[in-house]
C-alpha cells in the first residue's frame, strides 16, 4: 500500500506536498460516493446539515473511543496513548456509530519523539498491509503518513469495526491523529459532549 512520509513543516502551509491535498480530496470523494449509496436522497451539507442533508466534519476521538457512551466532555478527549511495554498495541479499536461513515486519508504522528515503527489497519473483514514508517525517524519533528493510492478502501460504513495497530519500539506517550473525515446523518451525534 503506497504512502508518503513527510515532515509536518513541509506539508502544513507550504504546499510542498500536493499528495496531501490530493489524498484528502480523494478520500472525501470516496466517502461521498459511499454516502450516496447508503443514504440515497440525501446530499452533503457541511458542518451543520439541514433537511435532507448529512454533515461532514473531522474524525473525532470520542467517536473512535471504544466506549462512546463515556460522559467525559468531548473537549477532554485526545488521540494520545501512553504505552508501558513495547510491541503491537491497538491504537484505534472501535465500531463506527450508527448513522456515521469514517474515511481515512492517513495519520499524523504529532510528537517530537517517534516511538512507532509500523502501522496495520483493518476495516471490517478487510486487512491492509503493514506500513513500515521508520523513514520518519530522520525528521526533526513530526511526520505525516498519507496513502497515495486513494480510493474507497479506507472508508468504514456504519456499524463497521475499525482496528489500527501500531508497533511501539519504545515506551511512553505518542499522539497518532487520523487524517480524514466523518460523515453523519444526525447533527446531535457531533454536537453533544459524549
Amino acid at each position: 500500500m503506497p504512502y508518503v512520509i513527510a515532515p509536518l513543516s513541509d506539508v502544513k502551509g507550504l504546499n510542498n506536498y500536493p499528495e496531501y491535498i490530493d489524498a484528502l480530496k480523494a478520500v472525501e470523494k470516496a466517502a461521498l460516493a459511499r454516502a450516496d449509496v447508503l443514504w440515497s436522497g440525501q446530499a452533503p451539507g457541511g458542518l451543520v446539515p439541514t433537511g435532507q442533508q448529512y454533515g461532514l466534519g473531522p474524525l473525532r476521538k470520542n467517536d473512535m473511543a471504544v466506549d462512546t457512551t463515556d460522559s467525559t466532555p468531548s473537549g477532554s478527549y485526545s488521540f494520545r496513548k501512553t504505552v508501558t511495554a513495547t510491541g503491537w498495541v491497538d491504537t484505534f479499536n472501535y465500531t463506527v456509530r450508527q448513522d456515521m461513515i469514517h474515511a481515512f486519508a492517513g495519520f499524523l504522528v504529532a510528537d517530537d519523539v517517534l516511538r512507532i515503527t509500523q502501522f496495520r489497519m483493518e476495516i471490517g473483514d478487510r486487512r491492509f498491509p503493514i506500513w513500515d514508517i521508520q523513514e520518519a525517524f530522520r525528521y526533526d519533528k513530526f511526520a505525516v503518513i498519507l496513502k497515495t493510492d486513494q480510493g474507497g478502501e479506507l472508508v468504514a460504513d456504519p456499524r463497521t469495526r475499525v482496528l489500527m495497530r501500531t508497533y511501539f519500539e519504545t515506551v511512553g506517550l505518542q499522539r497518532v491523529v487520523p487524517l480524514g473525515l466523518s460523515l453523519y446523518r444526525r447533527p446531535d451525534l457531533v454536537i453533544t459532549e459524549t
